[in-house]
Formats: C-alpha cells, structure tokens, sequence
C-alpha cells in the first residue's frame, strides 16, 4: 500500500510539473511576442472567447468554453486599442462558434477563431409516462438540467411554454420535450355545447351553438346556431368558446 501512495504521489508530481512547465512556456512566449511588437496569441483567442461568454444568455450554464489555437509563425502587430469581436451568426445559443477578432490600428489586422462550447440549460421533460392525447402538466413534467445537443436544440426551459398542449404520441419518462412530440390540445369538441361570440368594433353578441366538428386554438370550426339552426364558420379562441364576425 506504501509503494501504491508513492507511485500516485510520483505521478501527480509529474503530472503537476507538466502543468506548470506548459503555463511557464505559454507567458514567457507572450511576454517574448511583446518584447518583439506582437499581439500575444492568448490575448486574440481569451478575446473569441469573452464575446462568446457575454453573448450566451444568463439562464445557461457554461460548463466548458475553449477557443482554437492560431499557428504560432503567424504573428499579429502589438495592437494600441482594445480587440474587437464579432460573429455574422445571430445566434446566442451555439456549440460551435467562428469569431472575427480584428485590431483597427492603421493598418487593421483581423483573425477568425474557433470557440467551441459544452452548454447546461434546465429542459422541460417527462416526469411519468405521457400517453398520446394526454395534456401536459406540472404533474407529469419536470426541469432537469441537460447539456444542449444537435438532439435536444428545440427544448422548451419553462413549463409556460407547453402550457395548453397535448402529446402528439406516447412520450417516456426521462424525455427532453421537443415541438415534434407536441401539438395544440382540441379546446372544442365535436357535438359538445359551445358559446358562440359575434363581435364587430361597436357590438358584441353571445349565443349558444353546436360544435360540428373539435378544433385546437385559431382553428376555423363548422358550428349550428341552436336558436337559429344555421350553421357557421367560426374560429376557436379559448375552451369551449368560438367567435364570428359580421
């Protein structure tokens, strides 16, 4: 067992002096392209990497951020002012982003950079079982915090923003929800008694109907008055209830 915590001992040791080594050889190279007139390569990725940080949204956690080297015979002009950065993608929420990191001294200077992202958000997902037609509630959701994937790109992050909706299909326990497994819950239903609205900019009059057909939110919906037996297109805009206009 001593011989074991002396050989783990040995190895952290080399491991801690690699570490070290690295970061002695990156500042004195910085501080060797200073002496020289040159912008520390550091310097251009640490600024990619400040843009991407400022422009992801304050609900999502950075687990990992890292920004792609720059060939070191490339060097750039010592710059006077601060770096600027941008990129031409109106994303805030990306793994993958290309960064222009450009000087505006006479003359200019720029550089693309690479920054690669591991981002953490709290997803909306399946607590229990949903079964297809079931409405989504707080009683069978949950937040749980997910690292974002080309797989999990269009979650929702508020139980608000499935509110309203029904499973399209059976949905497991443990599922990021997607818009895909959605759709918008039947708010009438065909045959059921409805209050039928007929509203213009000075009037409005309510009646009771006949719903001919269900319908989900905006939906137009064949409907029969039941005092007058005519029937009517009219648009579904809460539970029960549909309006017309004349």
């Amino acid at each position: 067992m001593t011989a074991w915590n002396t050989l783990i001992k040995q190895q952290c040791v080399k491991k801690l002096c690699s570490v070290l080594a690295v970061s002695l050889f990156l500042i004195f190279y910085s501080t060797l392209l200073s002496a020289a007139g040159y912008h520390a390569h550091q310097q251009i990725r640490d600024a990619a990497i400040e843009y991407v940080r400022t422009h992801i949204p304050d609900d999502i956690r950075i687990k990992e951020i890292k920004a792609g080297k720059i060939d070191s015979r490339i060097h750039f002009k010592q710059c006077s002012q601060a770096l600027e950065a941008s990129s031409s993608s109106s994303k805030t929420i990306a793994r993958n982003w290309t960064i222009n990191v450009r000087c505006m001294d006479t003359p200019t200077w720029s550089i693309y950079i690479p920054v690669k992202s591991i981002l953490m958000r709290n997803m909306v997902s399946s607590k229990t079982t949903i079964t297809r037609g079931e409405m989504l509630n707080k009683n069978n959701l949950q937040l749980t915090e997910q690292e974002i994937s080309n797989q999990n790109y269009n979650h929702f992050s508020s139980f608000s923003d499935v509110s309203g909706r029904e499973a399209r299909r059976t949905i497991r326990p443990n599922r990021v929800i997607k818009s895909s497994m959605l759709q918008e819950a039947l708010l009438v239903h065909k045959k059921e008694t409805v209050m039928i609205y007929a509203m213009n900019s000075k009037l409005k009059i309510s009646m009771k109907g006949t719903a001919l057909r269900s319908g989900r939110y905006n939906q137009m919906i064949k409907v029969r008055n039941n005092s007058s037996h005519k029937i009517i297109e009219a648009l579904v805009i809460e539970r029960g209830i549909v309006s017309v206009n004349f």
